[in-house]
């Protein structure tokens, strides 16, 4: 009986935990259930899922020339995605969209099948139904219980919203590369185009970026992205979405990708309205508000700026800068990145002039041999900064009677610029450069950045002379005097070349920029004279009790700078500076408008005398080299103490245009690198385009003025030029 009853009770026992076991498995099963499906978030989002507010900055012939969209993406509607786009994207992503509920099990055995068989990843298995889940749900977190999540909401999705409202989900907040997202950014940025307006090959190239941005943007690695676009053209054509004809007049378009981001670039003067309407709306703003803001740039005068900018920075890196390498490989991925770089080089050829990835692979006599893509060619340079491995950027120069390509290092610096291009008779800021690269650093050096002028701030100086009753001709002692210095040393200021002239005119003392004879002037007009004239050109500075002001101590922005010499151009009248002309709200409420604001702080005569004063800087003086534009301009240079900036800010009758070049740290440009030899030629290259659109006017003289006071000798008489007349010549005059 006892052994019944034991064995009884290991029944029992056995029973109890099997029971617990299977209950434990269904509250396990439960609660998984409960977090995959309970938990997940709600698709019904997705369905009147629209744009954030987009708003539009106009430039000054009211066009648009930038939108502010708070994700980078504009949303269209399905009517407005021309069917061959969505059949590009359907024939890359999930042909057989159309036919199953959310996932594809064929897809994803076929997929895998491609990928084994090509080695890499050529073909993903999720349906369009699972990228939106993915990128608007869930999130690229990889896990097992994130795919069944995704199988679930896949499912949800499809039994909530229309195919047509999941692949317009899909198409308008895919991620295209560039920062941007869906078709419409992405045409504009690539295209400079609407989507309705793109090609077939175009929509061909779009959607084969999206298996992996990184790799195939056309604007970074254009080989992989014509690669992949092919692949797309032939998936249409296997499909039965285009027929062979089709297939090839797609395959040999030539498709031209925009030089910029379109509406989607990013530049200094965007960022300064960016900041301006937030600043006085509020933060967020742009998130909650579609605006149209009516603005003063034009936007070829901006592009010029940017570019005159890099030119300018690129010829002193020439000069000073030094040999970098991008990066190291190992010789066991050599195969990998020239047969990467062979393929941009077969779609694009190699072009004199144009600057290339190569890899250095010996040292050999006459340089190093490098690969360039698949061809071995030569890097000419005396000196040996490289070791086999490293990739770096070099400028192709063409071949040799042997046919061998030939390569020169490029030298690189952490040298910044900047430029403000003003009307000098309305105070419209037409073009704002803030430094070398916006997206390397969007720190505003034109607008925010306080530098000292060195011998641009001498006009200032001169303006009180004249308003104290000095002449052009009247004379200067150029001579050394020794003043009280700090920690009772003596300063006695020197003059950039080391020659004194002892007696000196006006004209000849600005133009030649003495800084003996500035110094001796401002001691006698006093600093309260020309703290009086700073204040009366709306520069907004403290200026130090010290007559080393005389020599641009004060810290200005390029802005100061700017505004001050327009006044000068526009025959003396203190100008507000304009970036923005009017906001209006989605509804057409104005919520604010401005225009030109003029206050005369300066007679007439005295501001033509300025003219004169500055006209011989230009034509005889340390910039003389701006007297080969063949227009009337005047200006002055700049340098700083070391070498620290160099500035020059010039102006015709109509634009007033400033130029500062420097390091962001403190740091030496390097002897004899001066306004003049640093500054002076972007300016030019910047204002031989701009004054192109302007009568060659010279400055002229108040209309009560009879005779009209002489001119500076050596005036121009060369016909106005292009741009292209003017490359960086150097000189070194300060």
């Amino acid at each position: 009986m006892r052994a019944k009853g034991k064995s009884s009770w290991r029944k029992k026992l056995h029973l109890y935990l099997i029971g617990l076991v299977v209950l434990s498995v269904l509250f396990l099963g439960a609660g998984f259930y409960i977090f995959l499906v309970t938990e997940v978030p709600s698709v019904m989002a997705l369905k009147n899922l629209t744009n954030k507010p987009v708003s539009r900055i106009y430039g000054i012939n009211n066009q648009v020339v930038y939108v502010i969209v708070p994700d980078n993406r504009i949303f269209v509607s399905y009517q407005k995605i021309p069917k061959y786009v969505r059949e590009a994207f359907l024939a890359a992503e999930d042909a057989e969209f159309f036919k199953h509920k959310g996932v594809d099990v064929r897809s994803i055995v076929r997929a895998l099948i491609m990928n084994i068989v090509h080695g890499r990843v050529v073909q993903g298995g999720s349906t369009i139904t699972q990228q939106v889940i993915k990128s608007l749900i869930l999130g690229p977190e990889k896990s097992m219980a994130r795919k069944v999540r995704e199988a679930i909401l896949a499912y949800r999705l499809e039994n909530s919203l229309t195919k047509q409202e999941i692949l317009n989900v899909y198409l308008n907040n895919i991620y295209m590369g560039q920062g941007v997202y869906g078709i419409e950014a992405a045409s504009q940025v690539y295209f400079g185009k609407h989507v309705w307006e793109i090609t077939r090959a175009e929509a061909a190239l779009l959607a084969g970026i999206v298996q992996a941005p990184a790799r195939y943007m056309p604007k970074k690695h254009l080989g992989l992205a014509k690669m992949r676009q092919a692949y797309v053209i032939d998936q249409l054509w296997k499909k039965g979405f285009i027929d062979e004809k089709k297939k090839e007049a797609m395959l040999s378009e030539r498709t031209r990708l925009a030089e910029d981001d379109g509406v989607f670039t990013d530049s200094h003067f965007k960022s300064a309205v960016f900041r301006y309407v937030e600043d006085k709306y509020g933060k967020g703003i742009f998130s909650r508000k579609a605006l149209k803001i009516y603005t003063t740039v034009d936007p070829v005068l901006q592009r010029l700026g940017e570019d005159a900018v890099r030119r300018g920075l690129k010829r002193y890196d020439e000069r000073r800068g030094e040999y970098s390498v991008s990066y190291h490989l190992d010789k066991g991925r050599w195969e990998y990145f020239t047969k990467a770089e062979e393929r941009d080089i077969k779609v694009a050829p190699l072009t004199p002039g144009k600057v290339y990835n190569i890899l250095v692979s010996e040292r050999v006599a006459d340089g190093y041999a490098v690969f360039a893509g698949t061809q071995q060619g030569l890097l000419q340079i005396s000196e040996f900064p490289f070791k086999p491995g490293d990739v770096i950027k070099a400028l192709y120069k063409g071949t040799d009677k042997k046919k061998t390509i030939l390569f020169s290092p490029i030298k690189t610096s952490s040298i910044e610029g900047a430029l403000i291009c003003m009307d000098a008779g309305t105070g419209y800021v037409y073009a704002i450069v803030g430094g070398r690269d916006f997206d390397k650093s969007p720190y505003n050096r034109a607008l925010s950045a306080k530098v000292q002028p060195g011998s641009a701030f001498k006009p200032f100086i001169y303006l009180a002379a004249l308003e104290k009753g000095y002449d052009l001709d009247s004379m200067l002692v150029d001579e050394p005097k020794e003043y009280g210095g700090g920690l009772g040393k003596p300063w006695i200021p020197k003059n950039y070349d080391g020659k004194y002239s002892g007696a000196i005119s006006l004209r000849d003392a600005i133009a030649h920029s003495k800084n003996a004879a500035t110094v001796r002037l401002l001691e006698d007009v006093g600093i309260s004279s020309v703290r009086k004239v700073i204040h009366d050109l709306g520069i907004n500075e403290d200026i130090e009790n010290n007559l080393s002001i005389a020599l641009g101590t004060t810290n200005l922005t390029l802005l100061d700078l700017v505004k001050g010499f327009s006044a000068f151009a526009n025959g003396g009248e203190r100008i507000k500076p304009i970036m923005v002309l009017k906001i209006e709200d989605s509804r057409g409420n104005v919520l604010e408008e401005t225009g030109p604001a003029k206050t005369r702080v300066i007679d007439a005569e005295i501001a033509f005398r300025m003219n004169m004063l500055l006209k011989g800087v230009t034509t005889y003086g340390t910039a003389k080299e701006a007297s080969r534009l063949g227009y009337a301009v005047a200006g002055k240079t700049g340098t700083t103490n070391n070498f620290y900036d160099a500035l020059f800010v010039g102006y015709s009758p109509r634009l007033c245009t400033g130029v500062w070049v420097g390091f962001d740290q403190r740091t030496s440009l390097g002897k004899a690198e001066s306004g003049g030899r640093v500054a002076l030629p972007i300016w030019m290259n910047f204002m031989a385009s701009a004054l192109g659109r302007y009568p060659a006017d010279d400055f002229a003289p108040p209309v009560s003025e009879a005779p009209p006071l002489p001119e500076s000798p050596a005036s121009p008489t060369s016909p106005p030029g292009d741009a292209s007349s003017y490359p960086f010549k150097e000189n070194r005059y300060y």
